[in-house]
């Protein structure tokens, strides 16, 4: 597992302890939220891969990224996605791209 990822479930680990009524209303949104629908479910991760560049979230690249890779999207389409985020935050979201590919190493290539 991804250091990233390790983090992670260490995290939610410890959350689970001391706010478990919390997390899992978290969790029962966030699994209400990304399934598919209207918009199939690839097409939702790879706008959480946009909105977690967007936010600059480096765990959370690597969850939508991973997500998105498990959901058959390729590699130039997480690229594209993450690349939505330039329009909107310009050098700094070109700046970030390196945390964009350091997970992608992870799933391709």
């Amino acid at each position: 597992m991804e250091e990233r990822h390790i983090e992670i479930a260490q995290l939610f680990k410890r959350l689970q302890e001391d706010v478990p009524e919390e997390l899992d209303a978290f969790k029962n949104l966030s699994r209400s939220l990304e399934k598919g629908g209207a918009i199939d479910k690839k097409t939702k991760d790879l706008i959480l891969v946009a909105l977690a560049c967007a936010t600059r979230c480096e765990k959370c690249i690597a969850v939508h990224i991973r997500n998105a890779v498990l959901n058959q999207a390729s590699k130039r389409e997480i690229l594209e996605a993450a690349m939505l985020n330039v329009l909107f935050s310009g050098g700094s979201g070109i700046m970030d791209m390196h945390i964009v590919y350091d997970e992608l190493y992870n799933h391709f290539d």
